[in-house]
């Protein structure tokens, strides 16, 4: 795969298990609504995609799509 994509998938991968986690955190009671979106914009800017990585992903899920509907 190209590096741009693995990179992608890399934040995807970290930014979806760092929301998830904090997620369980305010429905267990750990955080306030305040603290959970303080974190949730936190993790939001710090694993924002670049713009290339951007289009190597919209590039895979293009390609993706084709060979799914074929």
């Amino acid at each position: 795969m190209e590096k741009r994509l693995l990179e992608a998938f890399e934040k995807l991968q970290k930014r979806e298990h760092l929301l998830r986690v904090a997620r369980d955190q305010l429905g267990l009671g750990r955080l306030t609504k305040e603290e959970f979106k303080k974190q949730e914009a936190q993790i939001l800017e710090r694993y924002r995609l670049t713009l290339g990585e951007e289009r190597a992903y919209d590039l895979y899920l293009r390609m993706k799509g084709k060979r799914s509907s074929k």
